[in-house]
């Protein structure tokens, strides 16, 4: 598998922490940062080719960053997939109106974190 980069920005060092060793096991390079303005910072140093989105962080939250994001010339084209714990319907449907490729609830599933993360880069790597 070609290393895809993979940025996930996430307050909780939990769930950097799991994330960070699951895509590492699954040959992706990942970056973690724990918050908005960190991602922002981050996406200017290096573009990855995937940015795991939480939405409620301290400060900048996450949807100020994917509305930067989408934006921005250089960044818009980045697929952002939202990890939340808002499972309310309007969110969902606020995140991919706002430019994110899929939004996942949590707790989530390794399975369906990795199922995504793959079908999204699939294009890429053929």
């Amino acid at each position: 598998m070609s290393e895809a980069s993979i940025l996930v920005v996430d307050d909780e060092p939990d769930v950097r922490r799991m994330l960070q060793v699951i895509l590492d096991r699954n040959g992706y390079e990942v970056q973690v940062v724990s918050s908005g303005l960190a991602a922002l910072m981050a996406v200017n140093d290096e573009t990855p080719d995937l940015i795991l989105l939480d939405i409620m962080m301290e400060g900048m939250d996450g949807w100020e960053v994917l509305k930067l994001l989408k934006m921005e010339e250089r960044t818009r084209g980045i697929p952002v997939v939202i990890l939340s714990a808002r499972v309310e319907p309007r969110d969902k449907v606020r995140g991919l109106q706002e430019g994110a490729v899929d939004y996942i609830t949590k707790p989530f599933s390794v399975k369906d974190v990795l199922e995504s993360i793959h079908l999204i880069l699939k294009p890429r790597a053929s």
